[in-house]
């Protein structure tokens, strides 16, 4: 996990050390990152103290010299990262839509990210409502990949 994925979550207060700050830790000591405080972040066991969690991650932003990146740069990141992957991996697409979906909804409605309004509404319509418009699955694939390739 990049550090501005983790501080996207941080900056969400969304943030849990199970599914981000250990995460982070093992993905930062896998690319040669090393620090006492990061390794000890990276070896805490269940049951997490959250503070002491928060604590050891602030020791090692300090120890690493690493700079709290803007929520901006955050936002943008894993907006892009997320893109990338429906573009590669087009099996994950749907997945990764719902995900830019709530973003969309998570940051009050960015007009970046109305598209995948659009593409949520498609598919609810298509999974749960009449379905007036005749969506299949290959009509959501294509809009979704149309407007991945488009945002990149």
């Amino acid at each position: 996990m990049d550090t501005r994925e983790l501080f996207y979550y941080i900056y969400q207060k969304s943030v849990t050390a199970e599914k981000h700050y250990l995460p982070w830790a093992l993905s930062m000591l896998e690319h040669e990152q090393n620090s006492l405080s990061l390794s000890i972040l990276a070896s805490l066991r269940p049951p997490y103290n959250l503070f002491e969690v928060e604590d050891y991650f602030q020791r090692t932003l300090k120890e690493l010299s690493l700079l709290k990146p803007s929520e901006q740069e955050c936002t943008d990141y894993l907006i892009y990262t997320r893109l990338q992957t429906i573009v590669q991996h087009e099996e994950r697409a749907l997945t990764e839509a719902n995900h830019l979906y709530t973003m969309f909804i998570e940051l009050d409605c960015p007009t970046k990210l109305v598209g995948w309004l659009e593409i949520s509404d498609m598919i609810d319509d298509y999974q749960y409502g009449d379905n007036y418009f005749n969506i299949t699955d290959e009509i959501i694939h294509t809009t979704i990949m149309k407007e991945a390739k488009s945002q990149l």
